[in-house]
């Protein structure tokens, strides 16, 4: 009994397995908390997140039909006490794929670090008086810098309150409160602090002057000889102009260097009248006739000069840490799907399966599940007590697992994934000619890798961002990992039992309860306002991810031809992981920036719909359709035994033993598929 449960050829594979999805769990659930932890925002991490699995199939892509094309010929070890050919090629190369994966996420934790706080709005003031006019903004106290451009900036400005007075060089005139304000202005604080604070803007609103008092000579604005004249009553004016950016340093020096002066590009001048100027200096002393006005949303004018010239601190280089990051995953998301056809390939010809499919896959991967089971939620304490560096622990347990799992392939030359010499050697059937059975199952094969596809697709439209819908749900680091426990602990069993279970329910059936669970995973995450329900959905991760990974694997067995078992595996690998996971992650993240929690819950609402009405159609194709017209007919009994019941005992006497080719002239294909 215990050698059915316990096959000692197959330990070493477990264990692979187990160091291979132990390091996934060590990364996975912690890749979107890491992006945003190194300054990157949500919009560049979904873009990372919807790229790099369209990079990451080459690895499949690439390694599943290299290792069949230089496997041929070196299926049988002929006897021999070495190890075979085949055998040797494939661990090497997933031995390969295993330390480039942890080398490239390794490389992630070099990325430099980036931050980037929230635009603020410095005050703006604006000046005109003979020799020209004059936009001032005061400095940004980040880094004590003006904003600047390369020629001239065109634009309108938008004033208000224009009233004369006399310029002095301290500011001290321009600087003081307007004695008389438009109806509604908005009103910017003095900009002082690096905090990253928000002051609220404050509306001043007073009455409008009577309609009987009016100003004599107003205040013009002359600009590229067009006179703008300010009239109170219509108390906002609209100035087309184009300033020059300041400097370094004569004209980024006003007083103390606390303003930056923008001069108009074109000749500009506002000409104080002598009646004017004998009102605003009686005394008759000293005095520099000037205009001032107040400016009016100078950020949120249409077409405003001074749009986009909000004070942003940014520390680092957000282009060089956005580039760097996405460069790095595109390469390292490569090796682990690739390992993980290359594993799947493994499982299958390790526990060499007959045509009847009685292998004993799924206990392979469900040994391997409960290193994805037990290790995230300890790579999220390791993150949570780290607080200056939480995702270094999560990454080393991840190359170090892997690098472990490597280690292994390369020393156990006897691990059993050498392709039988029947593989080979068929005399009929389908395995001599397998361009046949492609012609043949291709168009299932496709169908099938369709539905996968869309399977992936659900699946991703969940993972992809969780992590981040737990933090908004005051989750943590440790919390994120315990949704993959919660998904991986019940999907040990059901791996067990996995092939008897897909046997008896049938395949198909199979792919449209997964569609079911998928709609209620959606259900309870778009309603869900706890931690509980995200965990509550991820426990029904066993019927959608785990049942029908297995599935994908044994029906991918049976339809491609056992030359190409590398490319069989890489076809699920490449239609849920890869295809899958790019289309899933960008249907998801199609949210609002501003409330993407809530956003994110329409988007679940949409998806469990789709998820519904897949397995409604799928329901009915396969029951009403296709299960009638391709149900299995009755296979005839060999040629050779007809011979033998009708010659009657007529024989020589001479008996020859009937030939076996471990079930290759079974029914390819009519397995409850």
């Amino acid at each position: 009994m215990m050698k059915e449960i316990v096959n000692k050829n197959l330990i070493s594979l477990k264990c692979v397995l187990f160091c291979f999805l132990a390091g996934i769990g060590c990364i996975y659930p912690f890749l979107p908390l890491h992006m945003l932890s190194v300054g990157l925002d949500r919009a560049e991490a979904r873009l990372i997140s919807a790229v790099t699995p369209c990079i990451a199939l080459l690895g499949p892509a690439v390694f599943g039909p290299l290792i069949d094309k230089l496997s041929v010929g070196r299926g049988s070890t002929g006897g021999s006490t070495g190890p075979s050919g085949s055998g040797k090629l494939l661990r090497i190369i997933t031995a390969l794929c295993l330390v480039l994966s942890a080398l490239f996420y390794s490389l992630l934790l070099a990325v430099p670090y980036t931050e980037r706080h929230e635009a603020r709005r410095p005050q703006v003031l604006f000046m005109c008086d003979a020799d020209g006019g004059y936009v001032m903004q005061e400095v940004c106290t980040e880094g004590m810098r003006c904003n600047r451009w390369d020629g001239q900036k065109s634009g309108v400005l938008a004033v208000g309150a224009c009233e004369y007075g006399c310029a002095d060089e301290n500011m001290t005139w321009v600087m003081k409160p307007f004695t008389t304000t438009s109806t509604t202005t908005t009103m910017s604080p003095l900009y002082n602090s690096v905090a990253n604070y928000t002051t609220p803007v404050v509306l001043v609103t007073e009455e409008p002057e009577d309609d009987a008092d009016f100003e004599i000579n107003p205040p013009h604005l002359c600009y590229n000889g067009q006179c703008l004249v300010y009239m109170q009553h219509a108390q906002r004016l609209r100035v087309p102009l184009s300033l020059l950016a300041p400097e370094m340093p004569e004209d980024n020096s006003t007083n103390e260097n606390n303003w930056c002066t923008y001069r108009t590009a074109g000749p500009s001048k506002c000409i104080v009248p002598a009646d004017r100027l004998e009102e605003i200096n009686p005394d008759g002393g000293e005095c520099k006739a000037a205009v001032r006005c107040q400016v009016l949303d100078p950020y949120d004018e249409p077409d405003g000069v001074l749009a986009n010239a909000e004070c942003r601190l940014v520390i680092g280089d957000p282009s060089y840490t956005f580039w760097s990051y996405f460069v790095i995953r595109l390469f390292a998301d490569i090796w682990p799907t690739a390992a993980l056809a290359l594993l799947g390939a493994a499982c299958v010809i390790a526990t060499r399966e007959t045509s009847l499919g009685r292998g004993d896959v799924g206990r392979q991967l469900a040994f391997g599940t409960l290193g994805l089971a037990i290790f995230p939620p300890l790579a999220g304490i390791a993150a949570s007590e780290m607080p200056d560096t939480p995702y270094l622990v999560p990454f080393l347990l991840h190359a170090l697992f892997m690098l472990i799992g490597a280690l292994i392939l390369i020393v156990d030359s006897h691990m059993p994934l050498s392709t039988p010499e029947w593989w080979w050697h068929t005399a009929t059937g389908v395995l001599t000619m397998p361009m046949n059975a492609v012609r043949r199952y291709g168009a299932e094969t496709a169908a099938i890798f369709a539905v996968v596809v869309l399977l992936g697709t659900l699946w991703s439209g969940i993972d992809a961002y969780l992590p981040w819908t737990v933090l908004e749900l005051n989750g943590t680091s440790v919390a994120a990992g315990l949704t993959l426990t919660a998904g991986a602990l019940p999907a040990v069993p059901a791996l067990w039992w996995a092939e008897a279970v897909v046997d008896y329910i049938g395949h198909s059936n199979v792919y449209i309860a997964a569609f079911t669970f998928y709609c209620l995973r959606y259900t309870a995450l778009a309603y869900s306002t706890t931690y509980t329900w995200v965990i509550v959905s991820e426990l029904l991760e066993v019927f959608t991810l785990s049942l029908v990974w297995v599935t994908s694997v044994l029906y991918f067995r049976h339809l491609v031809p056992r030359k190409y078992t590398a490319t069989g595996q890489a076809l699920p690998v490449i239609a849920h992981f890869c295809l899958g996971r790019c289309i899933g992650a960008i249907v998801s993240g199609m949210v609002t920036l501003e409330q993407s929690i809530e956003s994110s819950r329409n988007v679940y609402r949409a998806l469990g719909v789709l998820a519904l009405l897949c397995s409604c159609v799928y329901l009915a194709l396969y029951h009403l359709l296709l299960a009638p017209r391709c149900a299995s007919p009755a296979a005839p009994p060999p040629t050779h035994l007809l011979q033998g019941l009708n010659s009657n005992g007529a024989s020589n006497g001479s008996y020859a033993p009937m030939r076996v080719y471990h079930e290759e002239r079974s029914r390819k294909g009519h397995f409850r598929y």
